[in-house]
């Protein structure tokens, strides 16, 4: 019982931290609800301050709850942001318009409200469907440019909507140029001191419920002021708000009498409204989403807390909500105050709730300039530091071409959101995205060429084939590909095999970068292999894996393997075709080999007697990466590869490959410091061992010889040094 009764205690002020911490962030936020509720619902004037603070409060308390209940999320956090709010805001003043629906009565706001509640639902219905279908992963794909200037425009026209509350004006009032020229001192000045005072504070105290403390201090400022001076103008407050957060009287005034004859007239601005929020939804949910992964090292299901958001909005929208979104900022602020998962959240939801219900006479007391004051530096804030970025890189003289193709889309986008408004915003960058997708993805095809001279395989060849080798690499190209092969760039490969040199022999293609390859891609690279091979020219194909997605494509839509495991392989091989078939030795005796150079027949005898013949298979290892170095190695038939040890994909990296009659593993018997690599024999292969005690034994009995074997080991790893320094001068020309 006394276990129970303590387990009972400690889940009891877990839950008190949680519900503490879950108000405390909610309540640090409270001005952004509160002022994205008043610019949705603007246009109506006067009459919209009510409906949209309670929206903005059935956003948070229902949508938000239900949120905090349905997603898996670490903070699944629910609340209206900036820019769904803007593009409401669009909508309301499209209806507001309308003088058949007479904006200006009770019956026409109600009808607007209720236009607004519905486009909120079928969002939500949209936002559940991209969840089923999976297509709310696309909205990770969105460039970085169109973002960056639909955000852009977002932060416009927020800044825009709040002059006139800035300038002391009620919603209603006066507009545009006529509200600055009707400015209001005392409201100005109240607004600008509290943006500053919120700007200052946030960047002294990141952690601290700035906002929260700027808004109450504002609204204490407001009354005082008021006082002192009252021939001034302050600035108006937010008056009287609706008894309850029900707005269903709406929705259920939509479904008879007129109500749906006016959904029928506009059906087309709810429907494009609807997707536009679906899809600006989604992409803020998936950013904000993983904004939180990457800052507190969680893991989240995208389609998962898209389909939570989508039923938040369908049930929130019932009842005439602002659109629900997953808002990082509620999430990092009640993870500040100590809450930590989804209880916190949905505590939050329900301290709002209860705000709202029972405080009302405070809410309507807040200043309309302190609150404009407060989302001037949101707005600020919202300002993409990525295209900042970019101006500042313009300033200082960079006029690349991608400099200027992300600029363009990013000032298009912007100006289009400005001008037209968020649909045609969001249109164009959708339209800009798939154009940029197409550029980039045809421009960056080839990653890198280059000819063998610069990149030669990793075989290490005897002298006297590497000397007639060398000038032969010329006719090898090695093309690195990026990105797609898809129909949309096939061609660009036709043309990179168009501008190959009359004297190339070879086209090595190493594909290890290519992320996918579609029926087309895979006809292309069989149509190369047809053209180029009736130019003499081999096609070599390098760096997919066997079983891999790329490969089954090229099998089943071209008929062709995958060729070889890596470039260093193709590039080996289109060396062999350019030496001949019998270019490689098959077996070289010891005596002839480098180490036993410039002995005489009683020293190659001498030695041959210390180094005992060893045979090994195909994939047998030699020696381990890491292994105690015994000594050195002579090949004398077959081949010996030096590979890394496996990465967590199994891979393994080639260093160097070894040809008969060559020396290898003395670096590590000179060093002593271990084997570097390990050693796996790619066939058949002899090699003879000379130990490191017979080299010491060798240096007292017979120094001549011994010093005879140190200056070949010595000329051996000049050679390979040479020809390192050669490729490396190739490949900076």
């Amino acid at each position: 019982m006394a276990l129970r009764a303590a387990f009972a205690r400690r889940r009891g002020a877990a839950w008190a931290r949680e519900s503490l911490g879950g108000t405390v962030g909610s309540l640090s936020v409270l001005a952004l609800p509160l002022t994205l509720g008043l610019l949705a619902f603007a246009p109506l004037g006067a009459a919209g301050v009510g409906v949209g603070v309670a929206a903005a409060f059935v956003c948070i308390v229902l949508g938000g709850g239900l949120y905090a209940l349905l997603g898996r999320a670490a903070m699944p956090a629910g609340g209206p942001t900036s820019a769904t709010a803007l593009i409401l805001a669009s909508l309301v003043a499209q209806l507001a318009a309308d003088p058949a629906l007479a904006p200006g009565s009770a019956p026409g706001v109600v009808t607007v409200v209720a236009l607004c509640g519905a486009t909120v639902m079928l969002s939500g219905l949209l936002q559940v469907a991209m969840a089923v279908f999976g297509v709310g992963r696309l909205s990770r794909f969105v460039p970085q440019p169109v973002l960056a200037g639909f955000m852009n425009g977002v932060a416009v026209l927020i800044l825009l909507a709040q002059l006139p509350l800035l300038m002391g004006h009620a919603p209603g009032g006066a507009t545009g140029w006529q509200a600055i020229l009707q400015w209001q001192p005392g409201a100005l000045a109240l607004g600008l001191a509290t943006a500053v005072l919120l700007w200052q504070a946030a960047r002294r105290w990141p952690r601290r419920p700035v906002m929260l403390a700027a808004l109450l201090l504002g609204t204490v400022l407001h009354v005082a002021l008021g006082q002192a001076w009252p021939q001034l103008a302050w600035g108006a407050s937010i008056g009287s708000l609706p008894n309850d957060l029900s707005s269903t009287q709406a929705m259920f005034e939509l479904l008879r009498g007129d109500g749906p004859s006016q959904l029928g007239r506009h059906a087309a601005a709810v429907a494009g409204t609807a997707l536009v929020l679906a899809i600006i939804g989604a992409l803020e949910c998936a950013l904000n989403n993983l904004a939180l992964e990457q800052e507190y090292s969680t893991r989240h299901d995208p389609r998962r807390e898209l389909w939570a958001v989508g039923c938040a909005n369908i049930a929130a929208g019932a009842l005439c909500s602002l659109p629900v979104v997953a808002v990082r900022a509620r999430a990092v602020a009640t993870l500040q105050a100590g809450g930590h998962g989804r209880a916190s959240l949905f505590a939050g939801s329900v301290a709002l709730g209860l705000l709202y219900l029972h405080g009302r006479p405070l809410l309507s007391a807040l200043p309309l300039p302190v609150l404009a004051g407060t989302m001037l530096v949101i707005a600020l804030k919202l300002i993409d530091s990525w295209s900042s970025r970019l101006l500042a890189q313009w300033w200082a003289g960079e006029r690349s071409r991608d400099l200027w193709l992300s600029l363009g889309v990013v000032a298009l986008v912007f100006a289009t959101t400005i001008w037209r408004g968020f649909a045609a915003g969001v249109a164009l960058g959708l339209l800009l995205s798939i154009v940029v997708f197409f550029v980039r993805m045809n421009r960056t095809l080839v990653h890198h060429r280059c000819t063998a001279a610069a990149r030669p395989s990793r075989r290490v060849y005897p002298a006297a084939v590497e000397e007639r080798l060398q000038p032969l690499r010329e006719r090898v190209m090695l093309f690195e590909l990026e990105g797609a092969l898809f129909f949309g760039s096939g061609e660009r490969l036709q043309a990179e095999a168009d501008t190959l040199p009359p004297h190339c022999r070879c086209m090595v293609l190493d594909l290890r970068r290519v992320a996918s390859i579609d029926e087309t891609g895979a006809v292309a690279l069989q149509q190369l292999g047809l053209r180029l091979r009736r130019r003499g020219v081999e096609l070599l194909l390098a760096g997919l894996a066997p079983g891999s997605a790329q490969a089954q494509a090229l099998q089943s839509y071209a008929g062709t393997e995958s060729g070889w495991p890596d470039a260093d392989r193709a590039v080996e091989a289109a060396e062999r075709l350019l030496l001949g078939g019998a270019a490689l030795p098959g077996e070289v005796p010891l005596a002839e080999s480098s180490l036993l150079q410039g002995l005489d027949a009683a020293q190659r005898e001498t030695l041959a007697a210390l180094m005992p013949q060893r045979r090994l298979a195909a994939g047998e290892p030699l020696f381990q990466q890491g292994d105690a170095a015994d000594g050195l190695y002579v090949l004398t038939r077959g081949s010996i590869s030096i590979f890394s040890r496996p990465d967590a994909s199994g891979r393994t990296q080639r260093y160097l490959s070894i040809s008969p009659g060559m020396i290898f593993g003395e670096t590590a018997m000179l060093d002593g410091a271990g084997r570097s690599a390990g050693a796996v024999a790619d066939a058949e292969a002899t090699v003879h061992a000379l130990s490191q005690h017979d080299l010491d034994w060798l240096a007292r009995q017979q120094p001549e010889l011994a010093l005879q074997l140190y200056r070949n080991i010595a000329v051996h790893l000049s050679q390979r040094f040479r020809s390192t320094a050669d490729a490396w001068h190739a490949s900076t020309r």
